[in-house]
């Protein structure tokens, strides 16, 4: 009688869980309020069940991790802000905490055309989506090699600052808050494959062609390309100075082949003197740090240097990039700009001399 009693114990036991479980399982009698978790980077099953119970999103966490194990839906957690409601049946439940486009947790982000490789990381790194230091050691890895023939491509010299500087195409884009650099890395890539390496519709172009080739046509590779269209969009004020700035960077590269010396009679027209490359990898003298301004001296200083730098100093827009395809036909050897932008152009020397104290550089 004792062990009668005691199975029919039993009995009713397991079938009040098995009932209590698979209530909870379909969200049977549970309420329908919206309850927000946080679901934290590389969970596992027990740390989501904890806090799915913690939250009252489900009941019972033992159940849940049976119906995970048996379903194999143990793995794959999403980091991310969700919300889910306590009605939801396990499986809904999963399925969602295991899919990151459904996190609440996105910033969407602006990146304007010219933003170096440290001022992206820092903007990331505000908005919580990715720890700086990771964003620029990947920026500098070898990681997208073999994902990406255009990176792959980039010459690989030992001057250079940040492998993917000027491949970071400008544009905004959603992240969620948490991800991995690789992550954040790879919008910019793709976008930069499907804007500059894919075929796609240009102005004044009739059928569908890529950037690349257009670069190929004109005898440059991408990387040139994108140097120079870097060295445009860090010093042009606007779109239509941006032609005249590429004549310009076009006009002294072809002094390279001369010994530096132009039709004018004028030397030493192989160094492109472009104020922005000074500090480069930062923007300005105001942001090195303090710690190395004593004894900083910028690889890519094309006053130092013959010819274009290591590599891009920014990531230039489509504009720029267009400019550097398509320079206008000029004779300037010389550009500079006012504090207001206006622009100012020459021939030679002494003439540019002249529109510097017009622009009152001088």
């Amino acid at each position: 009688m004792v062990w009668f009693v005691f199975l029919a114990f039993i009995a009713v036991f397991i079938t009040r869980y098995a009932m209590n479980g698979i209530n909870d399982m379909l969200g049977i009698g549970k309420g329908n309020n919206t309850v927000t978790v946080d679901i934290p980077q590389n969970s596992n099953l027990d740390l989501v069940s904890k806090i799915l119970y913690e939250n009252n999103v489900i009941a019972n966490p033992n159940f849940f991790k049976l119906y995970s194990f048996v379903t194999k839906s143990t793995k794959g957690f999403s980091q991310g802000t969700y919300e889910l409601r306590p009605n939801m049946d396990y499986e809904e439940i999963l399925n969602h905490i295991r899919n990151q486009a459904n996190s609440k947790d996105i910033v969407s982000l602006t990146f304007r055309e010219g933003m170096n490789i440290i001022e992206i990381s820092d903007l990331l790194n505000e908005n919580k989506v990715c720890d700086k230091e990771d964003f620029l050691n990947a920026c500098k890895s070898k990681q997208f090699n073999e994902k990406y023939d255009f990176v792959k491509d980039i010459p690989q010299n030992s001057d250079r600052y940040y492998l993917l500087e000027g491949y970071l195409f400008p544009d905004t884009y959603d992240f969620y808050r948490g991800e991995i650099a690789e992550d954040s890395i790879n919008r910019f890539l793709n976008n930069f494959q499907k804007k500059i390496i894919h075929k796609s519709t240009l102005e004044n172009y009739n059928d569908k062609v890529s950037v690349k080739e257009l670069a190929a046509q004109g005898g440059k590779d991408v990387e040139n390309l994108i140097i120079i269209a870097s060295l445009i969009q860090a010093e042009a004020a606007n779109k239509e100075d941006m032609y005249k700035v590429s004549s310009v960077i076009h006009n002294r590269l072809r002094t390279l082949s001369t010994g530096g010396k132009n039709n004018f009679g004028e030397y030493d027209l192989d160094r492109l003197r472009i104020d922005s490359t000074v500090w480069y990898p930062y923007r300005s003298r105001n942001v090195v740090p303090s710690d190395v301004i004593g004894s900083f001296k910028s690889k890519y200083n094309t006053y130092d240097i013959n010819g274009l730098p290591p590599g891009p100093i920014c990531n230039p827009g489509l504009e720029a990039i267009k400019a550097a395809l398509k320079p206008d036909t000029t004779e300037y050897y010389y550009f500079c700009h006012s504090a207001s932008g206006s622009a100012y152009y020459a021939k030679t020397n002494s003439v540019h001399l002249v529109n510097l104290r017009k622009a009152r550089l001088i």
